[in-house]
């Protein structure tokens, strides 16, 4: 297969013009070789978005909660988001889903990581919404609706791995024991996820080292469990940037979530600078999965300069979800693409990728099919 087109070529995004030779769905490089089956577009070719956070059942349920804190609104079992999700039946839930994959779909995304509540029925949940869409592809990270042996087991068998709240809702020998399930599934598959929340809002923080004398960070730490990512890390101690820095382990931030939940900003600019950082938008009910939006955010809030924020939605998400040769445009890599229409966000830019970073929305995306 030949692309013929304009790609933000490499990890340094490079405008390169020509046609792209694509075997087996990999890409090989360019050529300039002509045949009348190349297939030609006309705007901008990108890597694929992906989006590293999301609670997707949220869709069902927009907008509840306006100016209560977090954990009034998500803080398990009994916080507002879980009051009315027990409200919603498994038809509504699934309805609502599939409207926020054709959400996602509009944006451009092309991957997700869902944090998928409600134990085995929550996964079926999403992957009944799933069966209508090749894209966007899910990572469903289960959560157990118990501290259960058995349970966990049962979620790690039909998921990519774990997504918990945070360690503040575990005891101790609660979190060790999911944690030594995980690391028995692990063994056999490399690609299982342990992710968790960490340092979302300054109570989180403060009841850790109130309780236990450490922040969640040095407590995981303490314990021997250690997380493939972590998310937030909107509070994050200088000792536990040196801690996730020592262990390598990553954060995917939700900016746009942090502050619609008035828990404050992560340091964004130390952190890239220190740790590979991801994005995510985080609970569907307070946010639109656009990612078009939260680099946009990113750009305004801190100044970043915006070849790593697309690192962070592009090249950085993939790596932290091990999504093997997905993210780049570039020899090796799976064609896997956003396409940008021809449109004014794009047209006479001056930096192309600061003009993906800061002026793309939901209508400058097209589901260009290459089949």
């Amino acid at each position: 297969m030949l692309l013929k087109g304009k790609f933000l070529y490499g990890e340094n995004y490079e405008l390169r013009k020509g046609t792209l030779v694509i075997e087996d769905g990999i890409i090989k490089g360019f050529t300039n070789e002509h045949d009348k089956d190349v297939i030609e577009f006309k705007g901008l070719i990108i890597p694929p978005l992906i989006n590293a956070h999301t609670h997707i059942a949220d869709n069902s349920i927009k907008d509840i909660g306006i100016n209560k804190t977090l954990d009034e609104l998500v803080k398990p079992p009994n916080g507002l988001k879980h009051r009315y999700l027990a409200e919603c039946n498994d038809n509504m839930l699934v309805e609502g889903m599939k409207l926020g994959l054709e959400d996602m779909k509009e944006h451009g995304i092309k991957f997700f990581c869902d944090f998928r509540e409600n134990g085995v029925k929550g996964i079926n949940l999403l992957k009944t919404a799933l069966k209508s869409y090749d894209y966007p592809k899910a990572i469903i990270l289960g959560r157990p609706t118990k501290v259960d042996k058995k349970e966990v087991e049962e979620i790690l068998e039909i998921s990519d791995g774990l997504g918990l709240s945070g360690a503040n809702e575990f005891e101790n020998d609660e979190l060790k024991l999911i944690f030594r399930v995980f690391k028995r599934f692990k063994e056999k598959d490399d690609k299982k996820l342990f992710a968790i929340h960490a340092a979302e809002h300054e109570g989180a923080l403060k009841y850790s080292l109130n309780k236990y004398g450490m922040t969640e960070i040095e407590r995981l730490t303490y314990l021997g469990v250690k997380p493939d990512f972590i998310v937030h890390g909107t509070h994050l101690t200088n000792n536990d940037l040196e801690l996730l820095k020592e262990n390598n382990i990553p954060v995917v931030a939700c900016v746009r979530a942090n502050l619609s939940f008035n828990v404050g900003m992560p340091k964004l600019n130390e952190l890239n600078e220190n740790l590979l950082v991801g994005i995510g938008t985080d609970n569907f009910m307070a946010n639109s999965p656009s990612i078009f939006k939260e680099m946009d955010f990113i750009y305004k809030l801190y100044h970043i300069e915006p070849k790593d924020i697309l690192r962070m939605a592009t090249i950085n998400n993939a790596k932290i979800l091990k999504l093997e040769n997905v993210g780049l445009i570039e020899e090796g890599f799976k064609a896997i693409f956003t396409f940008i229409k021809p449109t004014n966000a794009i047209l006479f830019s001056k930096n192309i990728v600061a003009s993906v970073v800061t002026r793309c929305e939901k209508g400058d995306v097209v589901d260009f099919r290459l089949i």
